[in-house]
């Protein structure tokens, strides 16, 4: 019961976002109590993978195999009951994606254990992980605590956790599994994979965006952010009123209700900073907040506030970002 297993969930043979950010997680708690850190990589051909996860994690767990191309819950539950059974972890983290929502709950089942989803934190007290998660749309946030033996399971949040954070390794060692899959297991088969559609907005890799919110007044009026967003070569969010009111499209809304995100730049342009809202962008690099009203919730996460009207300060932004741009 002495390591933290750290789940690489992938797509087309490139790591996604979210894993890194649970190898954050991963490496500090792996800091923090005394216990290897190991990632974990499932697939047919991983050797490019697990290269990559080398980089992050000082040992690299690799259980490849023609059965395991294609993600289908009874093959990840298999293979993690497994790996578990023969590594005997303390802890085995992923990223909180449909596809750890589909085979989590599952794994947790098969292994008899609890399965603490979609974390926004953790600390650790008396030698143990405490993690935190947000019911009722981010009006609350729980403290939930691992109880009972090892393993304990958990996902992490989008945007919680910094994965420009990850910290590299050097000289780890890729270690392969062999881990048969039993044919009374293999009950589907994945016929075709429908991709996302062409140009939907994906603001959590995102490196810079700029958001507007209420204060805009009106969708003609949230040109401007759009403008500053151009200037900058950044991505344009915004909180649930500008959606609501069709300003925006509802994929742009970044909050409780919409995408989390953990830019190195996020420019909030007459966002109050509702909860709903700020849930979403908080874990951002660095927070500049434009807003007329100085007691606006929006500057109690700021890194930079700017008091003052937005339609005054953004359209000067937006000058000086062309301006260094030529």
């Amino acid at each position: 019961m002495d390591s933290i297993l750290v789940l690489i969930e992938h797509r087309a043979g490139r790591a996604k976002a979210i894993s890194l950010e649970a190898l954050s997680l991963g490496q500090k708690l792996s800091d923090e109590l005394g216990k290897p850190l190991k990632a974990v990589v499932i697939g047919k051909e991983s050797d490019a993978l697990a290269a990559a996860a080398s980089v992050q994690a000082p040992e690299v767990l690799v259980a490849a195999a023609d059965e395991f191309a294609d993600y289908t819950p009874e093959t990840y539950c298999h293979v993690l009951s497994e790996i578990v059974r023969r590594q005997s972890p303390y802890l085995l983290l992923m990223g909180h994606t449909y596809q750890a929502i589909d085979f989590a709950p599952r794994l947790a089942a098969t292994l008899d254990r609890g399965f603490i989803p979609n974390c926004i934190d953790c600390r650790c007290e008396a030698g143990r992980p405490l993690f935190f998660r947000q019911v009722f749309a981010g009006k609350l946030t729980l403290q939930v605590g691992c109880k009972g033996e090892p393993p304990y399971l958990a996902s992490v949040q989008q945007g919680a956790f910094g994965g420009q954070e990850v910290t590299s390794v050097q000289g780890a060692k890729v270690l392969r599994l062999d881990v048969p899959m039993p044919v009374q297991l293999v009950r589907r088969k994945v016929l075709e994979v429908f991709r996302e559609a062409e140009g939907k907005v994906d603001l959590s890799q995102a490196d810079i965006i700029v958001a507007g919110g209420r204060g805009l007044g009106n969708k003609e009026k949230f040109q401007i952010v759009l403008d500053l967003a151009k200037a900058l070569g950044a991505a344009v969010g915004a909180s649930r009123p500008v959606t609501d009111g069709g300003w925006l499209p509802k994929e742009h809304q970044i909050g409780s209700s919409g995408q989390t995100v953990s830019p190195k730049l996020y420019i909030a342009c007459g966002i109050s900073g509702a909860i709903q809202h700020t849930v979403g962008m908080v874990n951002s690099g660095c927070i500049v907040a434009i807003n007329k009203d100085p007691n606006a919730p929006i500057f109690s996460i700021a890194d930079y506030a700017i008091v003052g009207d937005v339609f005054k300060v953004v359209p000067v932004l937006t000058e000086l970002a062309q301006e260094i741009r030529k």
